[in-house]
């Protein structure tokens, strides 16, 4: 069922990317120059071997139902995480959102984890799922 949804989730990325590139190349108020490439629209750090922090930037938000922390073996891990706020979004409804950051204390963490996330530019547009490995030498 993640896969179907995630898939969904993918083609309606995909689609917003199309738009919103077709839209700038004639002048619209999406211009490139307003959407921030993914790496600088959340930037992930890993401070501690327990700790995840996502800066998020201004204009964008990070889905907190998209985001997941899992073990090398797939299994999700339990997170407990930064306040959200309700996001009526065009797509999904009221949804809970994270802005500005995201700060995930991971319990039990491994080694090494593999972080999933998704967010949204304000302009309309949606980032494709990114996933990124951590580790932390204890």
């Amino acid at each position: 069922m993640q896969r179907v949804i995630s898939g969904i989730l993918l083609i309606i990325s995909v689609f917003y990317a199309s738009t919103v590139k077709a839209q700038g190349l004639f002048g619209s108020s999406f211009g490139g120059s307003d959407l921030l490439p993914v790496e600088q629209a959340f930037k992930v750090s890993h401070p501690k071997a327990d700790v995840i922090e996502i800066s998020i930037a201004d204009g964008t938000y990070l889905y907190d139902e998209r985001t997941i922390v899992q073990n090398d073996a797939g299994a999700i891990l339990e997170t407990s995480r930064s306040v959200t706020e309700i996001y009526d979004d065009p797509l999904f409804g009221l949804t809970p959102v994270h802005r500005n950051k995201l700060h995930m204390v991971v319990t039990d963490a491994p080694g090494l984890m593999i972080l999933t996330f998704q967010g949204c530019a304000d302009i309309g547009f949606c980032y494709p799922p990114q996933q990124t490995e951590l580790s932390f030498s204890r």
